[in-house]
Formats: C-alpha cells, structure tokens, sequence
C-alpha cells in the first residue's frame, strides 16, 4: 500500500470524522477538510479506490476496512467470565463457580473501533518487549504518540513495529532486541498507529 503523507492523513481523517459511516457528498468533505474543489477530493478518491481503501456500494462511498456490511453491521463479542483474584502459576486459588463479572476483550482492548485495527507481528525485533513472532498486536490510529512508545510507523517505504524514540529535536525508531539497529528516518516517517494491546493464542 503505497500513500504519499498527505494521502495519508487525508484517509486518516476520512475515518476519525465519519467513521463506520456512508461518506458524506463531497461538498461535506471539501468544507470538513478545507479543500477548495470536489476534484481535489476526487483526486484522492480515486487512489483510495485504486488501493481499496475506499469501495462504493448502493451509489455511496465506504471504508471497508472498518466495516463488515452496509450500512452498519457491527458484531458483539461474547462475554466471558472474569476472575478478579487471579490464579496462581501453581496451586489453583480461585473458588470454583465464583465470578465477579463478565468481560468482553472487544471493550477491553478497543476504546475507539473506527480508528483501530489489528496486524500480526512478523520477526524478533521486539522480544525484550515480549512481542513475539506470531502476536495480533492492537493499533489504534490518530493517537499523538511519546518517547517510549510503542508504534506501528511507515519509515523510508516500508513499515515495521517499533519504539519510538524522540530526544533534542531527533526522531528515531528503535527495537528491542539488541540484534537489530536502530532506524533513523532517511525520507520520510509516518506513525501509522499506537499499539494498545496484544492477543496471543497458545
């Protein structure tokens, strides 16, 4: 997927402002985003269409990406029972059939679904942070991000999870594990996201 930084934040606030939404006429969006003209947002249209990021259906515009139907066909995770006493790495201490409610992993782990998504981490550049090869990590977009944090960023053509680290004015990414180096942007350096939580399934 192959966006300049303007696309970029361009389709960024396509999706903090409508959401799960139908995109609005392009009238709406030239004065929501300040453009002058429908073709400078059909422009845009047409690179998000080209790489799917935008779908048209029933004469309207989508982001399909944080939809499942249309107009809206959002899901709701089951809730599962949740033990607040823990459980010991040895002998069981929780009484059997006591709860002290239910949870659901969907509301714990996402507080703002229309500018979150999911991706599964590939390699060992962040072990000594425990995020293993194989892990969904949770990305949540538009998030203003700080020394230490850990992101998902779009650096010099090519994307990769790291921490993201900023000190006198520099901005560099940084792993962790001591095998790999650390990035210095050459060109350009977008932060994709912020990741907010891990699943890992045994």
């Amino acid at each position: 997927m192959k966006l300049t930084k303007k696309q970029d934040e361009i389709f960024n606030k396509l999706v903090e402002l409508y959401g799960a939404e139908p995109l609005p006429s392009f009238d709406v969006i030239c004065q929501d985003l300040g453009f002058k003209s429908k073709n400078s947002v059909w422009q845009y249209f047409q690179k998000f269409i080209e790489l799917g990021l935008i779908k048209e259906k029933f004469n309207r515009f989508f982001i399909p990406s944080i939809m499942s139907g249309f107009p809206d066909s959002r899901s709701t995770s089951p809730k599962i029972p949740y033990f607040s006493e823990g459980v010991r790495a040895g002998f069981p201490t929780m009484a059997e059939g006591y709860t002290d409610t239910n949870i659901s992993f969907d509301e714990m782990l996402i507080k703002k679904p229309y500018s979150t998504f999911s991706v599964t981490v590939v390699g060992d550049s962040m072990i000594e942070a425990n995020i293993c090869e194989g892990d969904i990590v949770v990305v949540e977009k538009g998030e203003s991000v700080r020394d230490g944090d850990i992101v998902v960023a779009h650096v010099d053509g090519d994307f990769t999870l790291k921490y993201y680290r900023s000190k006198n004015g520099k901005v560099w990414l940084e792993p962790a594990n001591p095998k790999y180096p650390i990035i210095v942007p050459q060109n350009e350096l977008t932060i994709v996201g912020l990741v907010t939580g891990l699943v890992r399934k045994y």
